[in-house]
């Protein structure tokens, strides 16, 4: 019930699991209690004092279903739509994996609204169960320090976000190896703000062009050991001076290079992620933008029921132009995470986690739902600079 590479690659998909004929009625019903707040250092209106509230997280009902065809080929399906559980409110239906698609001993080929190999190798590392809520590593991740980038650090970043118009092929597993390469049409689109839902790609004439994505996965687990390696490279050359791509006007491309592996030895699970974004730029400024950032994570196993999370993130400065939005000068953050979380069954777990995120003076980290949103909303606006945004969050998470 994790979040998914493409809902089948990391986890790995086996022929069993496609050997029935009915639909299955699946999802995960999770919510949390949570006190959250950010203090500054300039006081006043930035300052989004301790306040209670109730977040779905990863709450959600999916359908799926399998046609053998015979001759080893099999016909597949998934739709899958997110549920706030807090508030009721109604979403698009189909808003999280759905695709179609045929399977066989080639591999699986899907079309539609997936999760790429770079979102799935972060959630992957997470200890979160559903790798959400306050202490997920999404708080981080390729997100380019903000201000100085001009791009938003309280959502998830673009490179941890469903890949929508996509085609995408997975292999098989070859003694412990799989892969996964995806194509996007284009995640946006737009001609003189008349959104064209991203489903077109353009000749590289028309600034219409959506943004085309690419991205690539490959992973190796033998029994305690994992590794996994992927990259998404979204390009927004074409796409004129709209920002309604989610990319400020003057980036034309971004990028991201992923790594990470983790092993199991007795009770516990120590891990560790590399993740390198970038963003090329045009129009007031030019050259590329990196940033590094790291999580170390961990997990153990204190009861049979029983285990104790933990991982730290930083985030280093960002290196490059500043598109004369700031300075690259502590442009980072710290991540800190510790929780507890007890399995009343194989469906259900109670948990417990306390989160910190330590920004620099040029930096506006806060977590993917925002101390400053609405209960399951991403913010549009993140903590004020050098925020130090903190909370508690006490939940359960039932699997069906």
């Amino acid at each position: 019930m994790q979040k998914k590479l493409i809902a089948l690659a990391i986890a790995g998909l086996s022929g069993a699991a496609f050997a029935q004929s009915n639909v299955t009625i699946y999802g995960v019903a999770d919510a949390s209690f949570e006190n959250v707040r950010a203090t500054s250092t300039t006081g006043g209106a930035a300052e989004f004092k301790s306040r209670n509230r109730v977040n779905s997280e990863s709450s959600y009902i999916g359908f799926k279903g399998v046609e053998d065809l015979g001759n080893g080929l099999k016909a597949a399906f998934q739709l899958e739509n997110g549920i706030s559980l807090d508030n009721g409110a109604a979403g698009a239906w189909n808003n999280r994996d759905s695709y179609v698609g045929l399977v066989g001993g080639f591999g699986t080929v899907v079309a539609g609204n997936v999760t790429g190999p770079t979102r799935a190798l972060g959630a992957k590392m997470d200890v979160n169960s559903g790798a959400t809520g306050i202490g997920a590593n999404t708080a981080l991740l390729g997100k380019l320090g903000g201000p100085v980038a001009g791009l938003d650090t309280a959502g998830a970043s673009a490179f941890d976000q469903r890949i929508t118009n996509a085609i995408a092929y997975i292999s098989p597993n070859f003694s412990g190896f799989s892969g996964v390469v995806g194509y996007s049409t284009g995640l946006t689109n737009g001609v003189n703000g008349a959104a064209l839902a991203g489903r077109e790609n353009s000749p590289a004439g028309n600034k219409a062009t959506g943004n085309v994505a690419w991205t690539a996965g490959l992973n190796y687990e033998n029994g305690p050991f994992y590794v996994g390696y992927a990259y998404t490279q979204v390009d927004a050359t074409n796409n004129g001076a709209a920002a309604t791509d989610g990319l400020l006007a003057n980036v034309k491309k971004v990028k991201d290079n992923r790594l990470a592996g983790y092993y199991k030895f007795g009770p516990a699970q120590v891990g560790l992620l590399w993740d390198r974004p970038e963003a090329d730029l045009g129009g007031v400024a030019s050259g590329t933008i990196k940033q590094n950032i790291y999580y170390v994570t961990g997990k153990f196993n204190v009861t049979p029921a029983g285990a104790i999370i933990a991982q730290y993130g930083v985030a280093r400065d960002v290196s490059g132009p500043t598109l004369g939005l700031g300075s690259n000068t502590d442009t980072g953050a710290k991540h800190i995470v510790v929780g507890y979380e007890h399995s009343l069954s194989k469906r259900t777990i109670l948990k417990a986690v306390y989160s910190q995120l330590n920004n620099d003076a040029n930096a506006t980290y806060d977590y993917l739902y925002g101390v400053s949103a609405n209960n399951s909303t991403a913010t549009g606006g993140a903590a004020a600079l050098g925020s130090n945004v903190r909370g508690y969050s006490v939940g359960i998470r039932h699997a069906f």
